[in-house]
């Protein structure tokens, strides 16, 4: 019992002294600047007309075209805002 002992205890001081001291590092925080959000648009109604394939119908569809189409840039504008602000600064590795 005396030998296991020893050898617990020998294994022990040898595999404490290998062990790495633990770096505890700050956790970054990014307060990002708000960007613009654009409004909800309202599209214009299909209700109301007799044939889809009227002159009418063709200018509502492709104004709702137009429309959602605009909110989608200015979607995607939001969101290149908010990625240019994550970027790594210059001669940082990422």
């Amino acid at each position: 019992m005396k030998r296991v002992a020893l050898s617990l205890l020998t294994l022990t001081v040898l595999c404490s002294a290998c062990a790495r001291p633990v770096v505890v590092t700050e956790p970054v925080i990014i307060y990002p600047a708000r960007c613009a959000r654009p409004s909800r648009p309202t599209l214009p109604a299909l209700s109301g007309i007799a044939f889809l394939e009227s002159m009418e119908a063709y200018t509502r569809l492709k104004m709702r075209d137009h429309v959602m189409r605009t909110y989608i840039y200015q979607l995607e504008d939001a969101l290149d805002c908010y990625e240019g602000q994550l970027a790594p600064e210059e001669g940082e590795n990422p």
